[in-house]
């Protein structure tokens, strides 16, 4: 059985790669999703939402190099780091979790639920709208099963 690591390419047809500006001060390890907050590209927060991700393919020690551009994939199948804990299966949605850059198992958003003698309608509203901004926080697809004491698994990345 090969050893999956993070950052391991699995399937070089159809990547998207794309040389990108790291943040300064910030260092991303190899096989973290990422994201660019505006300055620049760094781990990705359990927050993502609605906004392009991408893995990065080296890692970067920011005060280690004077130069700071990495390769980045936005779309293909690569090994992505895992947040150990949760069970994930083929098939399903992964999303970043806890640990910025780490994922885990994707759960979608539940609008509430209850009488309008308990909430109020603004209150309603807005865990609706919570509910489908927490849909949008997926980063990719599962490709092969990862047991929760794993703290890697194969990913789809940009795939929607």
């Amino acid at each position: 059985m090969v050893t999956l690591v993070a950052g391991d390419i699995l399937k070089e047809q159809l990547m998207v790669v794309e040389k990108v500006l790291v943040k300064s001060n910030e260092d991303i390890e190899k096989g973290e999703v990422c994201y660019n907050d505006g300055n620049g590209w760094l781990a990705a927060p359990n927050t993502l939402c609605g906004t392009k991700h991408g893995v990065a393919l080296v890692a970067h020690d920011y005060s280690a190099v004077s130069y700071h551009y990495i390769q980045m994939l936005f779309f293909g199948l690569i090994v992505v780091q895992k947040i150990s804990g949760t069970a994930i299966k083929k098939g399903q949605y992964v999303t970043v979790g806890a640990t910025a850059g780490e994922v885990t198992l994707f759960v979608c958003g539940d609008p509430p639920t209850g009488s309008s003698s308990t909430y109020y309608t603004t209150t309603i509203e807005q865990g609706i709208l919570d509910a489908m901004e927490d849909n949008l926080r997926y980063v990719g697809v599962c490709q092969q099963d990862a047991g929760s004491s794993d703290t890697v698994v194969a990913v789809w990345v940009g795939m929607h």
